[in-house]
């Protein structure tokens, strides 16, 4: 059982990492989220701007999702190098090319450099996340490190809302001047290079109860990377298809998509503050609860009829969204060894960001198998469910 090979402990540091640390940590973990939501307003002003450009109807969603292609991608090589080449001079350049990706679209007028800039603050997401994640098992002993991870889970939710508002503020003055929101990375360099330091590994110092401290730990990554992969594909199915339930339901009016969402996903932040009362039992519990809230919330949204059920089902989701990154981070660093946790989370944001791509294809295919968009999700829920269950089982035989 993975429960029984290792607990690892944080890396010994000549510093003890504080709130200094961990605020620049949650800083530097918001900024892979602008990848997305700070650009999602505009683009219908980039398919407009572009107009001439062969295939742009095409070209221009991918201006949002080719970040995350170079996350999945990049994830294990980032954190190789983080392992071999150490956390904090490697987060100052690449946060520094992040910030140049970021805002170069503000300069420039070609598809293609716009393409290429995306492409630039991907390589630097993908390094981000990986580094990111790590510095909270290098810094952090478990119980606080869940109580941090949880407070990045609910600013995250809020900062996405504020984000999302000032990006379509700043969209009303041109396509170009949302992207000037990635000039935070400079701030965030800033405070990279006065309060992180760098954790140094001490072998001695880390005991493991059966790996040996060079072993590569294949099965404990194998397990990491499946069930995080499992989970990532439920939660990219509500996240990517909400807005076509409702649709389907027969709200057309873009106002009222947008306030629906909102309302819901105030879920999140109630599902990320709920893991702190649940934070000391096992993953299988944490697993099952999770599950739990994607099984009643996806099979309510398959069954809603009217607006109000919707929600309801909806924010219900939203809470296993919420519990999604405070459940599966702090697992994963706790289970990796010292030694290997830069590339085991490189590996971990690997599988979760190879679930928003692998999403939209399980829901298309369970789509066509039963009948409607509503059917999927209420299949999707019903296999939660089954999940929730054998996860309750596995959770109350361990106490037997």
């Amino acid at each position: 059982m993975i429960e029984s090979q290792t607990i690892a402990h944080p890396i010994s540091t000549a510093r003890r990492a504080g709130l200094p640390q961990a605020l620049v940590v949650i800083l530097i973990n918001m900024l892979p989220m602008m990848a997305i939501i700070a650009l999602v307003p505009v683009v219908p002003a980039i398919m407009e701007y572009f107009k001439d450009v062969p295939n742009i109807n095409t070209l221009a969603p991918l201006v949002l999702a080719a970040p995350g292609l170079c996350v999945a991608l990049l994830s294990p090589f980032a954190g190789y190098l983080a392992d071999k080449l150490g956390r904090r001079n490697l987060l100052l350049f690449i946060t520094f090319l992040y910030g140049i990706g970021g805002v170069m679209p503000f300069f420039i007028h070609s598809f293609s450099l716009l393409f290429a800039s995306r492409l630039l603050l991907g390589i630097g997401e993908a390094f981000i996340l990986t580094i990111g994640n790590t510095l909270w098992g290098d810094y952090f002993e478990p119980k606080e490190r869940a109580k941090w991870i949880v407070i990045q889970s609910v600013t995250g939710t809020f900062l996405a809302t504020l984000l999302l508002s000032f990006s379509g503020y700043l969209a009303s003055f041109g396509w170009q001047y949302p992207f000037l929101i990635y000039s935070i990375s400079f701030i965030t360099l800033i405070a990279t290079y006065l309060f992180i330091f760098e954790p140094h590994i001490k072998n001695k110092d880390v005991k493991f109860e059966v790996l040996s401290p060079t072993r590569w730990p294949v099965s404990i990554i194998l397990t990491l990377c499946i069930t995080t992969l499992i989970t990532s594909i439920i939660y990219f199915a509500y996240t990517l298809h909400f807005s076509l339930v409702l649709d389907a339901i027969g709200i057309k009016n873009q106002v009222k998509i947008g306030n629906y969402s909102a309302i819901a996903s105030i879920g999140a932040p109630v599902g990320a503050l709920m893991y702190k009362l649940v934070a000391k039992r096992s993953i299988h519990y944490h697993l099952a609860l999770m599950g739990f809230f994607y099984a009643v919330g996806l099979t309510g949204i398959g069954f809603a009829q009217n607006e109000i059920f919707v929600v309801i089902a909806a924010f219900i989701t939203q809470l296993g969204i919420g519990l999604t990154i405070p459940v599966l981070v702090p697992w994963s660093l706790q289970l990796l060894p010292a030694e290997f946790r830069g590339r085991g989370m490189g590996f971990w944001t690997t599988a979760f960001f190879l679930g928003q791509f692998i999403s939209p294809l399980v829901v298309s295919g369970v789509r066509s198998l039963s009948g409607s968009l509503l059917n999927a999700f209420m299949v999707l829920g019903i296999l939660c469910l089954v999940m929730a269950i054998l996860n309750l089982f596995f959770s109350t035989k361990r106490k037997l």
